[in-house]
């Protein structure tokens, strides 16, 4: 049953990105909004799927987190709690979350609601826009994470 839901998931989330891309291809390409919300989506799948590789391709060069650090030290973070069975049972709420696009450039998704077997907590992701490059070396806008708020902390 668990793996059939993860493999919905995971189906419903590439079809959202590839809708995503779709709209690429008609000119003026997603919106901020829609490029947002790919990542968010990739952001749920990662952690509902306990895939540390594809959460860590959603963070920016620059994440920082004051009691976390830096991008590099995150993984190590994350592997060690998926050991601990931190993320069992894990669940990734969008239902109330909205996106705010700030003045400084960064956006704003609150909230977003994580629950496992160790408990549930809401979160902010801050996104900020990069270029990147595709699998096809063309670059191309995203919007990554740059810091996560918890709620409590």
């Amino acid at each position: 049953m668990k793996r059939i839901l993860i493999s919905s998931l995971v189906v419903m989330s590439m079809v959202a990105m590839l809708s995503v891309l779709g709209c690429a291809g008609k000119g003026k390409g997603p919106t901020d909004e829609e490029l947002i919300r790919a990542t968010i989506d990739k952001v749920k799948t990662a952690l509902e799927s306990k895939n540390i590789d594809m959460l860590m391709e959603t963070l920016a060069e620059d994440f920082e987190h004051p009691e976390v650090g830096g991008k590099q030290e995150v993984k190590p973070m994350l592997q060690l709690g998926l050991e601990s069975g931190y993320a069992d049972e894990g669940k990734v709420d969008l239902g109330n979350m909205q996106i705010k696009i700030n003045n400084d450039g960064t956006a704003s998704a609150y909230p977003i609601d994580l629950s496992s077997v160790a408990g549930a907590v809401s979160v902010e992701l801050v996104l900020k826009k990069y270029e990147t490059t595709n699998e096809k070396g063309k670059k191309v806008p995203a919007w990554l994470v740059k810091t996560i708020n918890v709620d409590g902390l």
